[in-house]
């Protein structure tokens, strides 16, 4: 990402998570004056802190192996992603990296997909698990980096050439949490002083 980020997409398959997950980089880069654009099924109640966060609602089947389905998601995601035109474009879990990187390799946008887990597509078999698998392998080549959370998932995506070592950045340290959202309660603490008085 060597030119200035004005506008920025992020793609997950519910929206719930990605406020979650991504709430504090996502409110970092409006903190900025970046357009933010959030681009995932509607499942909560949400009210940006920034005016320029907006999201866009859309359809999405989590499970569903519809080939019809499946492309019309790839075509709605095309379409968001032409109009608007961000930057860059970040994509999250498995449908959200699959038909977002082709959909930002379609439109000429740069983009980074974040593997959390592997998940069912690679722990099972059956056909419709190859077929994801082989969808994976196909639109993984197109993003720019891909974010990996651990070396097992690292190892796994080398092995199975659904990335290069080139595009794969180990997040060592996870993708990092808000400790002033997540306090720790720290019951070992409260146990251990509490030891003093057992007889």
């Amino acid at each position: 990402m060597t030119k200035k980020i004005k506008k920025v997409l992020f793609c997950d398959n519910n929206l719930k998570d990605q406020i979650n997950f991504r709430g504090d980089v996502i409110n970092s880069y409006a903190a900025d004056g970046v357009e933010v654009l959030l681009v995932s099924p509607l499942n909560c109640e949400y009210k940006p802190e920034y005016p320029n966060i907006h999201h866009i609602d859309i359809e999405l089947n989590r499970s569903g192996k519809n080939p019809l389905r499946e492309l019309k998601y790839l075509r709605t995601l095309y379409r968001i992603f032409d109009k608007e035109k961000p930057d860059y474009i970040f994509t999250y879990t498995i449908k959200p990296n699959i038909y977002g990187s082709i959909a930002a390799h379609l439109c000429k946008i740069p983009s980074t997909a974040m593997i959390a887990g592997l998940g069912y597509v690679f722990n099972k078999k059956g056909i419709g698990n190859w077929i994801a698998r082989n969808l994976y392998r196909f639109a993984l080549r197109f993003p720019e980096y891909i974010f990996v959370l651990n070396s097992v998932n690292r190892k796994i995506v080398l092995e199975k050439r659904i990335a290069t070592e080139r595009q794969l950045i180990l997040l060592t340290g996870g993708e990092g949490i808000n400790l002033e959202k997540y306090k720790s309660k720290n019951h070992a603490h409260k146990i251990f002083n509490d030891s003093s008085s057992i007889v």
